[in-house]
């Protein structure tokens, strides 16, 4: 379309030039095929942006990719194996720009996620992508960056791969909301025999380094009505026992449970800034320089493993899950070190 709101001549210099930009935008998207650049210039430009003639398209085309590289300078190579077209270089007008904080993080999330797996793979990818638009001099600076300055999302922690078909299933489960049967081999069990769960799936969560797949149990004889669990994703076997079953979860289960997280820190960390470690976080300062914190958590196995990173600077008042956990492990580890627990 011109500037009067009507289309320009499709052998005219502009569209000509905006079939170009419009191939070189589906590049920066990833490889492609002869079909998908010329759908993509069909839907960005207009319908009839391109001949109709299969002769006349083919020839236009290639006057498209020779501009490419001689007007935008733009580095794309044909890969005959793959039968794709593959960006190298989107060249001066494709590069992306970014101001030098933007370049920093972009460094330390490349470090940091350099050997990811799982859905983490994802933003692996996502980093080597924009790095790909970066201008070259750019592109070496990020390599050669020092690595002072990291951060660390346990990414690397977790050694052992989850199967992509438990990845799948799971995913599925949870799109579809139904419910997921699957075997379990936990470690815990001395007889190293699986247990089938069903479970009704509310979240994957990547915590401490390790992927959980957490929900609603639907196992009958379980103590209490539908605990709330978390599976270690990479515990769960890829045999005939995983799979999505038809049933629908109910809107009960699609919801995480409300636990009351209360305890006091002593002084020593009271007086300082608080971490909001929980949701719904209410801080209240003593005069001795303690402080008092209700909150609440959807997990009490980790809150309390949260909690524990204290020591003896924290003391867990509540509520009664949390008080609960905090003094079986205590009361564990009392009798690790030898110590009298009545």
């Amino acid at each position: 379309m011109n500037e009067r709101g009507t289309m320009a001549k499709r052998g005219s210099e502009w569209v000509s030039f905006l079939r170009v930009l419009a191939i070189l935008k589906r590049l920066m998207e990833g490889p492609a095929t002869n079909e998908e650049l010329i759908r993509s210039v069909l839907e960005t430009v207009g319908a009839d942006a391109y001949p109709s003639a299969s002769s006349a398209r083919k020839h236009a085309f290639k006057h498209d990719r020779d501009n490419l590289k001689k007007r935008l300078g733009v580095d794309h190579v044909w890969d005959p194996k793959t039968q794709l077209y593959i960006l190298n270089d989107a060249g001066p007008y494709g590069r992306v720009a970014l101001s030098p904080p933007m370049l920093r993080a972009l460094s330390i999330l490349s470090r940091q996620y350099d050997n990811a797996v799982g859905d983490l793979a994802g933003v692996r990818d996502l980093v080597q992508q924009i790095i790909g638009w970066l201008p070259p001099e750019t592109r070496i600076q990020i390599e050669s960056a020092s690595e002072e300055f990291t951060l660390d999302f346990e990414q690397d922690v977790d050694r052992s791969e989850i199967p992509m078909r438990v990845w799948e299933t799971a995913n599925r489960a949870l799109n579809q909301r139904r419910k997921l049967t699957f075997n379990y081999l936990s470690p815990r069990r001395a007889d190293r025999k699986p247990v089938f769960h069903e479970l009704a799936p509310y979240q994957i969560r990547f915590q401490d380094g390790h992927w959980y797949l957490r929900g609603y149990s639907l196992n009958t004889g379980l103590q209490g009505e539908f605990p709330f669990l978390r599976f270690r994703m990479s515990y769960i076997l890829d045999d005939e026992r995983l799979r999505v079953s038809p049933t629908k979860v109910e809107t009960r289960h699609r919801q995480p449970p409300r636990f009351l997280v209360h305890y006091r820190l002593a002084p020593e960390i009271g007086r300082g800034e608080i971490s909001h470690r929980f949701a719904e976080m209410q801080i209240t300062r003593n005069d001795d320089g303690s402080a008092e914190v209700r909150a609440v958590t959807d997990d009490v196995w980790d809150a309390a493993r949260t909690l524990l990173a204290y020591g003896e600077a924290c003391i867990v008042l509540g509520g009664s899950d949390l008080l609960r956990e905090m003094r079986r492990r205590v009361e564990g580890m009392a009798r690790n070190y030898g110590f009298f627990v009545e």
